[in-house]
């Protein structure tokens, strides 16, 4: 069994494919929220810097941090070829280590958040993050909630290509635990015309709207200003409720 994310070039083709919504969603959110030129991000848990790399492109300045050498090794050549600079830094997401009030906005999506398996790690990494953002700073966070009724034994697939490479991804949910709040995932990669797959099987903390609004009250450094849905359309916010799935929250400091 093979973890994926030791395997960045995969898993950057995987998760490149059909982010366009998302790419010019989070450039109009930061354009909206952030003052001046230039501004700063910051991305928890960047990987292979999938998003960072356009969002450096479009001119913004972006620092990243993880904790997979093997992403940060691939992120730091992609950085190199494309003559592209940025701050990257080997870092825990709950306890890293970055000067206060430095950046004008943070952006975790995709559910990176919610490898955060514990409520202490989720409560420490909302305060770094916070510590770290300007005033009025904002935070993205894109996450899967937990509707009623929600299925437990999802799976979903798709196809992603680039030059002569096909990645092929399956993501199956192997169990959904409720009350330890824990879901557990199978991800299987299989690159062009492999017959094996690497496989990988690992948890993410699990949230309903109510959980996740009690972590924001219990922290006491966010609120929610906006919310989105998975189509990421800046023109028609949402508005949460019990039978939501994927959500993107546009967090501001308080």
């Amino acid at each position: 069994m093979q973890n994926w994310y030791n395997l960045p070039t995969y898993y950057d083709v995987s998760f490149s494919h059909e982010m366009t919504e998302e790419l010019a969603f989070l450039k109009v959110i930061f354009n909206q929220y952030c003052k001046g030129t230039h501004a700063k991000l910051l991305e928890p848990a960047c990987g292979t810097g999938r998003l960072m790399v356009p969002l450096i492109r479009a001119g913004f300045n972006c620092t990243g941090f993880d904790q997979n050498d093997h992403a940060l090794a691939y992120l730091r050549k992609k950085l190199k070829r494309n003559q592209l600079k940025a701050n990257i830094f080997n870092g825990d997401m709950a306890n890293f280590q970055i000067k206060p009030n430095k950046y004008d906005a943070a952006f975790c999506t995709v559910d990176t958040f919610r490898h955060l398996l514990t409520e202490k790690q989720a409560e420490q990494h909302l305060a770094k993050v916070s510590k770290a953002l300007k005033k009025n700073g904002i935070y993205i966070i894109g996450l899967h909630l937990i509707p009623e009724n929600a299925a437990t034994n999802k799976t979903t697939r798709w196809t992603a290509k680039r030059g002569r490479l096909t990645v092929r991804t399956t993501i199956t949910m192997l169990e959904l635990d409720k009350k330890r709040r824990t879901e557990t995932l199978k991800v299987s990669l299989k690159a062009n015309k492999q017959k094996e797959s690497y496989v990988s099987i690992y948890q993410l903390r699990t949230y309903t709207l109510k959980q996740f609004s009690s972590l924001l009250d219990k922290t006491s450094v966010f609120e929610i200003v906006n919310a989105y849905d998975e189509y990421y359309d800046v023109s028609n916010p949402v508005k949460l409720n019990s039978k939501s799935d994927y959500a993107v929250l546009v967090l501001k400091r308080i």
